[in-house]
């Protein structure tokens, strides 16, 4: 059983795949971990939705900014913006269900079995790893508010920090840990 950590699919649905398919990935023995972004940019976000959604317990996710983004639009408090890619998954017979599973998703996550917290663009240095976890656990769809809590990396020395986006110029040899990371 093999952990994979995939960051910013940003409803890219179709490199998703060819992805997975290089690593040889097993949903009945594996596991994925998705670093936030699952929507918008690519043409594929509904489908994007849909799998992450359907691997069940096999995927952990996190909330990225285009994340809560679309939370934002399906609930009135943002407009979508022209360049959205979003309009399938507001428009999908299954809005619902997706946009109802959405928010559940935190905004950190960690797993006793390994040494490692996943966030999306980072940790304020003066927060402990538990004090980010208690704090992803409910999620404000206001997206700015999210990228100023979230926008500066961990000072936990005992956790190593995965995350999709990079916080800043400083943060660039987190974003190798993102891309170069499997989990065994």
């Amino acid at each position: 059983m093999a952990t994979y950590a995939i960051g910013d699919v940003q409803g890219c649905h179709q490199p998703l795949m060819r992805l997975l398919e290089a690593l040889r990935f097993d949903p009945a023995a594996d596991r994925l971990w998705f670093a936030g972004d699952l929507v918008n940019r690519g043409p594929d976000s509904l489908q994007v939705l849909r799998f992450v959604r359907g691997l069940g317990a096999r995927a952990v996710t996190v909330l990225g900014n285009h994340d809560l983004h679309l939370l934002a639009v399906s609930q009135g408090v943002r407009k979508a913006m022209r360049k959205d890619s979003l309009s399938a998954i507001l428009e999908a017979p299954d809005r619902d269900d997706l946009l109802g599973w959405l928010p559940r998703q935190p905004l950190a996550h960690r797993e006793d079995a390994f040494a490692y917290v996943m966030v999306h663009a980072g940790i304020p240095p003066q927060w402990s790893v538990e004090d980010a976890l208690a704090r992803s656990r409910s999620v404000v769809v206001d997206e700015m508010a999210a990228r100023r809590r979230w926008a500066a990396s961990a000072g936990d020395p005992e956790v190593t920090l995965l995350y999709g986006r990079v916080a800043g110029a400083r943060d660039r040899l987190h974003r190798r840990r993102i891309e170069q990371a499997v989990l065994d």
